[in-house]
């Protein structure tokens, strides 16, 4: 009897008291893997880095050339999400700290008392590269040319190097940390950059396609999916416990999404640091809030979000992406093929747009059936986290060798994937089955006509 007594007791203790009873226990609900990896779009690039450097070996076949499409690294959020953050989160803060008992440890309880966004400004700050994305472009590079160093050497050569940005600061600077990833920093001032574009027709073919713009991106149906999962059970739950973890019980789901993407930014700016006494200080107190099942209906609203408006929600969307597969056949072809001559790397920077309509245009992370709202506990290969995560990137490399005709190895988050219609028992792709497959986006590719409002 006495130790039913005692169990109550504690329970009765622990409600009340909650976290605060063992800071350093209990301070943090979830480890960081459990965050990093479900944070949609604004996943930190190394959160699904291929850190295995070794170089892809096959016999009698080197590689002679490459073409690789790179999203920008880590970057600070939009203007809107930055004052949403300023004004709407700010009071969310002093409506937990105001309470009796807030519902968060010590320690915690004095990070979101010192919490704030009024370093950035909206304005001015918005979508700049952030120290972390200039860290996970040098990363890739290095990555890269030591997987291999004959394609990528060291010295920079304008005849063997074609580097290209679109026109904003996030592309550029993801340019130049490639770039010194390469080369060093002392010798990036040498690169030669053409003038960068805003509708570049290849790094961001859908900018200017008036057709995609009105029937896709501008179209209400489009995100019909993504609200309909709000009355879902899995995101009512989600919003439910965020409710009961910050005690706010009358939050609202755009308060929730907005605590996800505050947490998911300031996760991706700061990776863990293993030299300092206190890690949990590197960490956003936004993420408490949260548990796996509330990050993941979350992930999964996103997922909605980026299925029907960049991926395979309409053909159209996709198709578009042609210019792109164009320009990739023309870099990997030799000059006696194009009579055309064209350097040997091409190395383009751009955004998620693009690297999502690329990817549904080869045929990649492609589900049996269309993602909807009923979908959420099904498995899936469509997700955010791991196909378009910051400096998410895709390469296809020539293969040349002693016996028989050019190769293709395709790259993926620096992972081999075979392509739709290749060998599915082989890394390398003949460069000509290649060809074939994709006829239509080179031979067929009238950007003009499938873009005509």
């Amino acid at each position: 009897m006495l130790s039913q007594f005692y169990c109550l007791f504690l329970l009765l203790l622990h409600f009340f008291v909650g976290v605060t009873l063992s800071e350093e226990g209990e301070c943090r609900r979830l480890n960081r893997a459990d965050i990093e990896g479900r944070l949609s779009t604004k996943t930190p690039y190394r959160a699904i880095a291929n850190y295995d450097e070794t170089p892809p070996k096959y016999a009698g076949c080197h590689p002679t050339r490459i073409w690789t499409i790179i999203r920008h690294g880590t970057r600070n959020p939009s203007e809107s999400v930055i004052l949403q953050a300023q004004n709407r989160l700010s009071e969310i803060k002093k409506r937990i700290l105001d309470q009796t008992k807030p519902p968060i440890c010590t320690a915690e309880l004095e990070k979101l008392r010192q919490w704030h966004w009024m370093h950035l400004n909206a304005t001015e700050d918005e979508k700049l590269l952030v120290a972390e994305g200039e860290d996970e472009l040098i990363e890739l590079a290095e990555r890269m040319q030591r997987r291999f160093p004959d394609l990528l050497p060291e010295l920079y050569n304008p005849e063997w190097y074609y580097f290209k940005y679109t026109a904003t600061q996030r592309t550029l600077k993801s340019a130049e940390s490639f770039a010194t990833g390469l080369f060093g920093r002392h010798r990036i001032h040498t690169v030669r950059y053409p003038p960068p574009l805003h509708e570049d027709p290849v790094l961001r073919f859908y900018k200017g396609c008036g057709k995609w713009k009105t029937d896709v991106d501008k179209n209400p149906e489009t995100l019909v999916n993504a609200r309909r999962f709000l009355a879902e059970p899995q995101m009512q739950s989600a919003v439910e416990q965020v409710r009961s973890s910050t005690r706010l019980p009358d939050l609202q789901p755009e308060d929730v999404q907005l605590m996800y993407t505050v947490c998911a930014f300031e996760t991706a700016w700061h990776r863990p640091r293993h030299d300092s006494g206190s890690k949990s200080s590197y960490e956003s107190v936004w993420c408490n809030f949260f548990d796996v099942a509330a990050l993941e209906a979350l992930e999964f609203f996103e997922d909605l979000e980026y299925y029907w408006n960049d991926g395979y929600g309409y053909e159209l969307t996709h198709r578009i992406a042609c210019p792109a597969i164009a320009d990739m056949f023309a870099a990997i072809s030799s000059s006696e093929e194009t009579r055309q001559r064209r350097a040997n790397a091409t190395l383009y920077f751009t955004h998620s747009g693009t690297l999502l309509k690329l990817l549904a245009h080869l045929g990649l992370a492609r589900d049996n059936k269309p993602l909807t709202h009923k979908h959420f506990a099904s498995e899936r290969l469509w997700r955010t986290s791991q196909i378009d995560a910051f400096a998410t990137n895709l390469a296809f490399l020539r293969y040349d060798c002693d016996k028989g005709n050019p190769q293709v190895l395709v790259l993926h988050q620096e992972r081999v994937v075979r392509l739709p219609g290749c060998p599915q028992d082989k890394d390398l792709c003949p460069l000509a089955t290649l060809r074939r497959i994709y006829a239509n986006s080179v031979d067929h590719c009238d950007r003009e006509k499938m873009c005509r409002v």
